[in-house]
């Protein structure tokens, strides 16, 4: 594949590290071992259980439950996965030699840059959306007696962000916040929901196993991504939509800045369609 969508490794476990610190009591256990964690990185890939329990005056038990509670099997995988993060956190921004020496030079290359790149991709946005479709969802949407949405990253922000906007349009949304929250929740999903997965990529070994947990509960699944051939059986509805992303981070940007310019729209022709 060419810039316009690239599969590599999601940083997962850091963003939900993070999520711990951002939304729990600084008096909770869970967000003392979370914050050590966060500001001994370094340390945790060869941190024994014992060590990190010392470190966060609790037991190896409480850091073992701790780690089922990130959906992690055990301390074991937690450090892998966490190895793993930190590995692809090292070559987070890699721009090319050229590209460095040009900023070095002239630094308000790199505001032009972005922004050029992020109009460039919102314009592909802009050419490939219909309204019909648009109406096609917020139908959907309308017609669901529950309605979950599932995001990664920056995707939950968003999921977040439209739960808040649809709320003062008198429609109730669930968005799944934590990672594993949505295997943990699925007994909340039956034949009445919609189920909108919000993925820019849509890595497949990381959606597959989902999704096929999902659909046993027969729910209507949505898929929203800028992916143009992720294909799953189980998903009822895919929109696709075109953009760039840089190749230059491991992190989403221009995608991020059109999946919430696309839920903008949603959210105002939903209102526009549906007043109350």
């Amino acid at each position: 594949m060419d810039n316009k969508f690239r599969d590599y490794n999601e940083v997962d476990i850091l963003y939900i590290l993070m999520s711990y610190v951002n939304v729990s009591s600084s008096q909770d256990m869970y967000y003392t071992i979370a914050h050590t964690i966060l500001t001994h990185l370094e340390r945790i890939p060869t941190i024994s259980i014992n060590d990190l329990a010392d470190l966060c005056y609790t037991s190896p038990a409480t850091i073992s439950r701790f780690c089922k509670d990130l959906n992690c099997k055990n301390f074991a995988n937690f450090k892998y996965e966490m190895s793993i993060a930190l590995e692809t956190a090292r070559h987070e921004i890699h721009m090319s030699e050229e590209e460095c020496y040009e900023i070095q030079k002239n630094p308000q290359f790199l505001v032009d840059k972005i922004y050029q790149e992020t109009i460039a991709s919102l314009n592909l946005g802009h050419q490939c959306i219909n309204i019909h479709e648009i109406d096609k969802i917020c139908e959907m949407i309308y017609q669901a007696k529950k309605v979950q949405m599932i995001g990664y990253q920056f995707n939950k922000v968003i999921s977040n962000d439209f739960q808040m906007k649809l709320l003062k349009l008198k429609k109730f949304i669930y968005a799944f916040v934590e990672r594993g929250d949505e295997i943990q929740r699925l007994d909340m999903i039956d034949k009445d929901s919609l189920v909108i997965i919000v993925t820019v990529r849509a890595r497949k070994q990381l959606l597959d196993n989902l999704i096929d947990k999902v659909k046993e509960h027969q729910p209507q699944i949505l898929m929203i991504t800028m992916n143009q051939e992720y294909e799953n059986e189980n998903i009822n509805h895919i929109y696709r939509i075109d953009g760039l992303e840089s190749n230059y981070t491991e992190s989403s940007m221009q995608g991020t800045i059109n999946f919430l310019t696309l839920f903008n729209i949603i959210y105002v022709r939903y209102g526009l369609l549906y007043k109350k």
